[in-house]
């Protein structure tokens, strides 16, 4: 069995490239592997999955929006290197270069990775492609109904950046209004706050849904001055998941003691067993990498989506005859516990998972976590409000009152 592994060794992610690796080793490690020189870029060897088979990882470069650099090192893996799966990329946009790929090899297994895209598997779903991962708009499911009934909000407005957080606004919007709320404004940043009446749109409404990526996409003196424009953060302010996991944008909110509400996939790692195990095993395995690492979005991504293809190898005994035939059948069918969350496939092969609600309870930009909710069983339709609205883009979902999902009700 050859696993083809991409992951970025160069540009904007290269620097976090052993966190990458170190996540798609770990569940290797598990299973008897050891690491080739002690370190993630050093490779693995002795991995074998049920019936003995044994494993070769089969490592590929790329860089996130370098398409023909994606799409070459593809045909390398596939066609040269003869992988039966592929593991990776990361991003959006590199994970639908890679399900249009996908169709042109349909006895090859795709597994993209933190690959946060609605349309990798709600709309047109290639057969071959598998997603453990939540998608953006999962991560944030559980928020517009606790700003409706816990927050009291029935007039909010969204502040989402124009490159990941409309996703999240979509699920944020659907939810909020299911239950009876309306969307009163809704910007993409930048946005001039100092401008009158941006400041009044705000201001007027309940509270603000701030649904960005603080520091990359987004200026990282934005979020303070929104914090200062809104007021009252603890009650009037609710965070998107990259408030949450990338730490350059929790220092404005954390000197505060706001206790901002935000929607994440990850569970603090203090208050789940899983995670504590997990953390746990990661520094045993990788002494050299801060613990820390254990717990980011990207690690996480890989060891899910290696765990998830290492699962439907066991359960098909390696089979690989028959165009992988039986292995892509179990892939379809596992359930098993992540380190954050028990996780199965819907039919179009995407993870339905739990996620969470979390307390930013921390300062000093560090994350520091309070668990406010468990979301069960989060599907990427909504019940039906996403898959039935237009493709999401900046301000395309409708604001209607209809049925909430499940974990709304």
């Amino acid at each position: 069995m050859r696993i083809g592994l991409l992951t970025d060794c160069r540009g904007l992610f290269s620097g976090y490239e052993e966190t990458m690796l170190a996540g798609a080793e770990l569940p290797l490690l598990e299973r008897g592997a050891h690491l080739t020189n002690g370190k993630p870029s050093g490779g693995v060897s002795g991995a074998r999955v049920a019936g003995g088979r044994k494993l070769q990882i089969v490592r590929g470069c790329t860089e996130v929006s370098e398409f023909t650099v994606l799409v070459e090192e593809v045909r390398r893996l596939v066609e040269t290197e003869g992988v039966d799966a592929v593991v990776g990329p990361i991003s959006e946009a590199d994970g639908l270069v890679m399900r249009d790929l996908a169709r042109k090899y349909p006895e090859v297994i795709f597994i993209p990775v933190w690959s946060g895209a609605q349309e990798l598997t709600l709309r047109h779903p290639a057969a071959n492609v598998y997603r453990f991962d939540t998608d953006e708009a999962q991560d944030v499911a559980g928020l517009g109904s606790y700003a409706y009934r816990e927050l009291g909000w029935r007039r909010a407005a969204v502040v989402a950046d124009p490159f990941v957080g409309w996703q999240e606004e979509a699920a944020f919007v659907a939810e909020f209004c299911a239950l009876g709320g309306n969307v009163t404004a809704r910007f993409s940043t930048p946005t001039d706050l100092g401008d009158p009446k941006v400041a009044r749109a705000l201001r007027s409404a309940d509270g603000v849904a701030a649904l960005l990526w603080g520091g990359y996409f987004t200026g990282s003196d934005f979020l303070p001055a929104l914090v200062r424009t809104v007021g009252s953060p603890d009650a009037r302010l609710v965070a998107g998941t990259y408030v949450l996991e990338d730490s350059n944008t929790l220092v404005p909110i954390a000197h505060q003691p706001a206790g901002v509400v935000g929607g994440s996939s990850i569970p603090p790692a203090d208050e789940t067993p899983a995670m504590r195990r997990h953390r746990a095993a990661f520094s045993k395995a990788f002494p050299g990498l801060p613990p820390s690492y254990a717990e980011t979005p990207l690690l996480l991504a890989f060891n899910d989506a290696m765990e998830g293809l290492l699962r439907g190898l066991d359960a098909s005994e390696g089979d690989l005859s028959d165009g992988r035939r039986r292995l892509r059948g179990e892939l379809a069918r596992v359930r098993f516990d992540l380190p954050s969350s028990r996780v199965h496939l819907d039919r179009n092969r995407q993870a339905v998972r739990n996620t969470y609600l979390k307390r930013i309870s921390g300062g000093g930009g560090k994350r520091k976590f309070r668990l406010v909710r468990v979301v069960p069983g989060v599907e990427q339709t909504f019940g039906g409000l996403l898959s039935d609205a237009p493709a999401p883009g900046p301000g395309s979902q409708p604001c209607r009152k209809a049925t909430p999902p499940p974990w709304a009700r």
